[in-house]
This record gives C-alpha cells, structure tokens and sequence, in this order.
C-alpha cells in the first residue's frame, strides 16, 4: 500500500484551482470529522481572514470562529440581525447547517454584497461548500422589482386620469392605454393593445390619425388637433388631442393625450350670443372617429328592458353570475354590470352552471343575483338549482347572428304606431318582386337608377348598419346578399354607387365587379364600384382594382365613412346627370 501522493497530484490541484478562478466561484471541502481538506484562493475575496485558517487540517469550528471575529455574519434571519450575536450560539448553528445532507441559500453579507452559498453532504461524509458572488444579479433583481412597482404606478395613476391616454411604440402598435380611453370604444385593454388604429377606426380616419402619429415619431415636433369624437354609446365628445414622442433613439414611443373639453363646448351652446364663449378653437373641431354601433345599442337595449330597473340600481357591489351560451350577450352584460359596479362572470354550459354554483357555496360566496337565458340547453333545470337565489330568465331572441331579422319583426309590429327603429329596408330576395329583363345591349349608356346606392352584403348585421347609415342620410338604397343578387339588381335598378363586399356566397365580390364591368363594356357606362373589406390587405386591394373596382373602405363602416364615399363618387355623377 502506497499513502504517498501520485505524482501528478499537484497538477490536478492546480488545475482545480484554475477551475475555481475560471467559474469566480470559492469551494471549500471537510471531511468526515469536520476538518479541512482544501479551501480554493477565492475564500479569501469572500472572507476576510487570515491563510493560515485554510490549511489542511484545520477545524470546522475554529474556520467559523475565525468568519464570526472578522465581523462577517450570515444565517441570521433579518428580523434578528440588529441585535447582538454570541459567538458560540452563531458557530454551533452554522455547523448544524453544515451537517445537513444538502443546503442551498442566498446569504447577504453587507448592504450591496450577496453569496450563493451551496452545501452538499457526500455518501462517504465528507461535504463540500461552494460560494458565489450573485451581488450583480441581485442587484439587477432589485432593480427589476423596483422598476416593476414604478410601472405598476404608472398604470394605476394613467388608469384615473379622466383624460384619455394611450402609448404606441415605433411600429405604432399600441402598448398602453387607459380606462378613459377604452371607454370610447366601449372596449377592454386586451381588445386594443397589441392592435394598430386601422382595427379601430374608419380608413379615413386611421390614415389621417397614422399620418399625424407618424410625423410625430419622425420628427419629435408636437401635434395638436381639436377634435369631435362620438363615443360607443352615442354622446359626444369633445377634445384637445396632443401627441408627443418620448423615449431614447431607437426606442421612441408616441404618446397621446385628449384633453377632455366637451363641458366647455357644450356650455358654450347655452351661452347667449351677445356672451363670451367658455371656448374658443381656431377652425373648430375636426370630425373624429364615429364609435357609435346601432346594432350592439340596441341589442344593449333589449337585453337591458328585460331586467327591472330595481336590479340595475342594486348592482354596485353585488355578485351576478350570467348563464348564456350566446357570446355576445355574455359580452354586453357582462360590460355593463362590471361598468355598474357589480362583481360579475359568466358561464356557457349547464356543467359550468353547476360547478360554479357548488365552488362558490364551498368557499362561502354568496350570489346575489343570476341572468339565465331561455336559449341555454337545461335551462329550467338550472332555474330550479338556483331557485334559492333570486333569478332573473331573459328571452334575448335574435342576439348574435339573426338579431336583423329579430328588429325587422319588430319593426313590422310596431309599423302602425311608428317604429323607434325608423324605416328599415327588408333585404331583398329573387321573389319580392319581379322585373322585365331587357338585353343589356338596348339600355341606353346614359340610364340612371332610382336607386342611389346598392349594398352588396351576405351578413344581416351589417345589412342593418348599411340601412340604418344610408337611411340616416337619406340616401335611397337596395341590399343584394350575395353577388349574383348583386348583378341582377345592378341591371335592374342602374344605381349610382355599389359597395361591394368582397367575401359573399354564391357569387364573391370580385367576380361580381368583373361581370358588371364586362356588361358596362357594352353600353359605355360606368358604376363606381367601392369594395367592403373586413381588413386592408394588399392582395385583396390588388385583386379589388384588378376586377375593376375604383376603391375600398374597411369594417367597421361609420356614417363619416359612407358619406365621403357617396360624395366622392354618386353626388357628382348626380349633378352631371342633372345637368
């Protein structure tokens, strides 16, 4: 048996040790009675005692003693650090630590010093230590901690700022925008942020808003523009919009800022003329962005008329739970009740129902109301669940999809005492009326329709926008629902301005315009043809002009939208036919 060293045993202590220095780390190894083995050089960085402690041999105990007297004192909780240590207590708790089969701490050791220490307890008994310096990545957590609070803050004051304000990075897509602001699209942060303003508003109104964004994020030069804006829910508002570009080089964001004015303007209509106006603009307002939607208001509307008004005034602070399969209606009343005041969710399914109710007696949550709707499946069954809550059944016939046909009904039924919907034009099918087909040769090139406008649209939703806009214009129309209705009733009628929409059954909108263009080929007239979009893609757009189309506008459609459309292309084809 040979106790002496191999001879390459300091080569592979060295290279050990250069490992130590490579990885910044200090490794210290005891054996089984406590004594050291080895103590690499980067101890000393951490520990400020003497060499002669880390040689071969030297006790546990008599190393720990040797940390305590150099003042260095870790494993101490921080309630307990301002008060006074005993050195034996502190010694004999460290080496409890140390027997431990494996230990793993972030220790701090003074204000701006962190270790990682690393204990681990080896089969054959010996243990060994490692530590680290994490001060840097601490540091930086702290940092980020803080950072994370400032942020936090920030969105908590921009949140009660009763101005709108919202913050678009360089590519213009929106990243921050507070409650105010989602109020004017009656939406929710995680329906904006993420998008750009062609998902919210008309294209005109998107490139003139783009435009100004983007002068701003080039040249740092602030933008002011008073504006007129129509919330969602039809009022209006008034105000000073301002944008600024903030941040470093390359990493600039625009900020915007609508002061809100509308109580200044709208005092100033009552002011009597001989009086001073509370405000004056230079050029007045520009017509904004037109949020308002006739379909969801009334839809809104219905859903609220079935509920007592009693229930609307107790909301605030009271726990509703919604049972609707219908997305939309869960969308409505949910917005509502939150913007109320009420706690309130919503479940799609009789298992859901059920659940929630079970989860929420389990947990002591009382629910002070439900909404169940006569369209979910079961739904008597679950009324008799929650028979011991007070429950309100909605009958929200027609919401969602068929909600056209649903207003339509109403209307017919309300026809002898006046509808509050106003004249709403019936889509028009092949058999409500008939016509006398005639070669398209023999019209004459210069006909025109007593017809206005023809809206080609497969969806009763927007059939019913469509009507509403126009009608709200006066502006006579007729609705084809898909492309081939579109052609006959474009032969029939000779309108002044089609909007086509391009994605329609039978016949899409594009093969639609190409075979209006091909029959104008014959008779030396032209229709301006305007395509519907859902979003302005480039490879729709080119297809849209390759089928001969003259322009595009994109969903949703506004008033504004239409009405530009209509004198930009029918209004002055009327005054030369007059002419």
């Amino acid at each position: 048996m040979n106790d002496v060293a191999s001879p390459d045993a300091n080569i592979r202590l060295g290279m050990f040790e250069a490992a130590c220095d490579i990885l910044a780390a200090a490794v210290i190894v005891y054996d089984k009675n406590d004594c050291l083995v080895f103590a690499s050089r980067q101890v000393l960085r951490y520990f400020p005692i003497h060499a002669d402690t880390l040689k071969p041999g030297t006790r546990l105990r008599d190393v720990l003693g040797a940390i305590f007297d150099t003042g260095v004192r870790y494993g101490i909780p921080p309630e307990q650090r301002h008060k006074a240590v005993n050195r034996e207590e502190w010694v004999s708790a460290q080496i409890s630590v140390h027997w431990r089969e494996q230990y793993d701490a972030v220790e701090r050791l003074s204000r701006d010093r962190w270790l990682h220490f690393r204990k681990r307890r080896l089969p054959n008994g010996y243990n060994v230590t490692t530590l680290v310096d994490v001060s840097e990545q601490k540091k930086q957590e702290e940092q980020w901690r803080s950072d994370l609070d400032r942020i936090a803050l920030t969105e908590e004051i921009l949140q009660t700022v009763p101005s709108p304000v919202i913050v678009k990075d360089r590519n213009l897509t929106y990243i921050a925008a507070n409650k105010a602001f989602c109020t004017i699209y009656n939406a929710t942060p995680e329906g904006i942020l993420g998008r750009t303003v062609w998902d919210l508003a008309d294209a005109e109104n998107a490139e003139r808003i783009e435009r100004s964004d983007r002068m701003v994020l080039e040249t740092g030069e602030p933008f002011v523009l008073p504006e007129h804006v129509i919330r969602a829910d039809g009022s209006d508002l008034y105000v000073i919009t301002r944008k600024h570009r903030i941040g470093a080089p390359g990493h600039h964001v625009v900020v915007t800022v609508m002061d809100d004015v509308t109580a200044l303007v709208a005092g100033a209509a009552s002011v009597s003329d001989e009086g001073d106006t509370l405000l004056r603009v230079p050029g007045g307002f520009v017509e904004g962005q037109n949020c308002f939607d006739p379909v969801r208001d009334a839809e809104r509307r219905l859903l609220l008329e079935q509920l007592g008004a009693e229930d609307l005034r107790a909301l605030p602070g009271k726990r509703v739970l919604i049972a609707t399969p219908n997305t939309r209606i869960e969308e409505i009343l949910v917005g509502e009740f939150k913007a109320r005041g009420g706690d309130c969710c919503a479940v799609r399914s009789r298992y859901e129902f059920d659940g929630f109710l079970t989860l929420a007696a389990k947990h002591g949550l009382a629910i002070d109301l439900i909404i169940l709707d006569d369209n979910m499946p079961d739904y008597q069954a679950m009324f008799d669940h929650g028979q011991d809550i007070a429950t309100r059944l909605i009958t929200p016939d027609g919401i969602g999809p068929d909600f056209m046909r649903a207003l339509v009904e109403e209307h017919e039924l309300l026809s002898e005492n006046g509808s509050p919907l106003g004249d709403i034009l019936t889509p028009v099918s092949f058999s409500d009326d008939w016509y006398i087909a005639t070669d398209i040769t023999a019209m004459l090139p210069a006909a025109v329709g007593d017809v206005e406008v023809l809206v080609a649209e497969d969806n009763q939703i927007n059939q019913f926008v469509f009507s509403q806009i126009l009608e709200g214009l006066g502006i006579s129309h007729r609705i084809a629902e898909n492309g081939e209705e579109a052609v006959m009733l474009w032969r029939k009628h000779q309108p002044r301005l089609v909007l086509m929409d391009i994605s329609m059954p039978v016949m899409n909108g594009i093969d639609a315009a190409k075979e209006i263009r091909q029959a104008e080929e014959l008779t030396g007239t032209h229709t301006p043809i305007v395509a519907v979009t859902a979003q302005a893609l480039n490879v729709d757009m080119q297809n849209c002009m390759d089928a001969g189309m003259d322009d595009y506008i994109t969903k949703p459609v506004s008033p504004d939208m239409i009405e530009a459309i209509y004198r930009r292309y029918a209004a002055g084809k009327l005054e030369k036919s007059v002419a």
